[in-house]
């Protein structure tokens, strides 16, 4: 019994000294990292525009019985663009207008009696209080004249308010609406674009922002004149994103011929380089911890990774545009860096 018990205690003996299994080395990507311009790849879509273009709309509601003006069309200050049906608001300006007439008559007739008061009262044939209810009563009917003048003229605008006319020169850019159709007050129905400087809209994404303010400028090319290529700069970008596109609305000026530039024709911008080289990465290259970028440099010698902290500018693409931490040929893990750990052995899958 003796002897079983130690035979018992030199196999569990042996068992716990058995070596740990070696860890197995990770597969992973690499790749050797060079610069490149940080906005040599962007390049967005746009339109041309007018750099003033407003929506006009007709100030009150009712039936559109004409339209003045087709799309694209030149027009003057003060030209008609479209009418309203205007009757019932003539209708109700001349029910103004009786009503005035009607106050009017009133005021009158109480100026008269308040003299004729006056004239008593200084005779001693009337209290001071009759006087003072005739004061009144005088006061009274001014104050409602004024008031029904006050509403003939604003019945008048209303009619002058079925009546569009373009508030400046431009041109026609965009037309919403026909005789026959009924539209809501303010509801816009025409885009006057104003003559002059021309304009490029683009809609920027989120990951190009960083890019877009940092560009030095931009090249826009018109798909209607191949060949051709003028500078531009940016001048406007939106601080909300479209909720729709979820892009940004910015505007690009440009330096080119007025006749150059016409309306709605679509248009190429792309950045110019920065001068400033950044290494591009894929997006699974960075791991963040703690709020820190990090990268997994591949040390060839060892087949070992080990950390190295990085510092973005931005995003382009699919890609990380690294500015630090990192020099050209560098060979950093781009496959399966989330899985590491310092010093782990890994082999390089082509």
């Amino acid at each position: 019994m003796r002897k079983l018990a130690l035979f018992l205690c030199l196999v569990m003996a042996g068992c716990a000294k058995e070596a740990a299994p070696p860890e197995p080395i990770r597969p992973v990507k690499a790749l050797k990292i060079a610069p490149s311009s940080a906005t040599a790849a962007l390049t967005l879509a746009g339109e041309v525009r007018a750099r003033f273009d407003a929506p006009l709309a007709f100030r009150v509601g009712g039936k559109i019985v004409e339209r003045s003006v087709n799309l694209g069309d030149t027009v003057r200050r003060g030209q008609l663009l479209g009418k309203l049906e205007a009757t019932d608001y003539q209708l109700a300006a001349d029910a103004q207008a009786a009503a005035v007439a009607g106050a009017r008559t009133e005021a009158r007739l109480t100026e008269g009696e308040l003299q004729r008061y006056q004239g008593l009262r200084e005779k001693g044939f009337i209290s001071a209080a009759e006087l003072d209810r005739r004061q009144a009563a005088a006061d009274g009917a001014r104050e409602k004249l004024r008031g029904a003048e006050a509403a003939l003229d604003q019945s008048r605008r209303q009619v002058g308010y079925a009546t569009l006319t373009a508030d400046n020169d431009g041109i026609v850019s965009a037309l919403d609406f026909n005789a026959g159709q009924v539209v809501a007050a303010a509801q816009p129905v025409l885009r006057l674009a104003r003559p002059g400087t021309r304009e490029i809209e683009v809609g920027v994404p989120e990951s190009a922002l960083t890019l877009v303010k940092a560009a030095s400028g931009f090249l826009v090319t018109l798909n209607a004149q191949p060949g051709h290529a003028y500078p531009g700069k940016l001048r406007e970008l939106s601080a909300a994103a479209d909720p729709a596109s979820r892009t940004y609305a910015a505007r690009i000026s440009v330096t080119a011929p007025p006749d150059a530039l016409a309306l709605n024709m679509s248009a190429t911008v792309q950045l110019l380089e920065t001068g400033q080289p950044a290494i591009r990465l894929p997006m699974a290259a960075l791991v963040s911890r703690d709020g820190v970028s990090r990268v997994w440099k591949l040390d060839q010698a060892s087949a070992t990774v080990k950390a190295a902290q990085v510092t973005t500018s931005g995003i382009s693409g699919n890609e990380w545009l690294v500015s630090g931490g990192l020099n050209p040929g560098d060979i950093v893990v781009t496959a399966g860096a989330n899985l590491l750990r310092e010093g782990q052995k890994v082999r390089v899958q082509p």
